[in-house]
């Protein structure tokens, strides 16, 4: 009578998590790299936030294409939203300063 896997949502869901915990290592991967490459250009600090921003964003739009098709794509996209945000949050605190 009903066609389809009542059993998906679960798998679903671990999925995302995975897929959330991939966006996490993938934001740190971001930093790590920020931090690198700011480095390198010294006497800049501000530097540091836009380096992790624009990787951020870059990373994210790699997920987004695939987050129709893939959920652990739909989780990293999560994960990659909130160290964004988070990102933004800390560089409007260091310029308020």
């Amino acid at each position: 009578m009903f066609e389809g896997d009542p059993e998906k949502s679960s798998r679903f869901n671990l999925q995302v998590f995975l897929g959330f915990l991939l966006g996490t290592v993938a934001s740190l991967a971001c930093l790590f790299a920020a931090i690198f490459f700011g480095v390198m250009v010294q006497g800049r600090n501000w530097i540091f936030p836009l380096i992790d921003a624009i990787a951020l964003v870059f990373v994210g739009m790699f997920a987004l294409k695939k987050a129709r098709q893939s959920s652990l794509a739909a989780g990293a996209l999560i994960s990659l939203s909130l160290a964004l945000l988070l990102d933004a949050a800390c560089a409007a605190l260091y310029f308020s300063r």
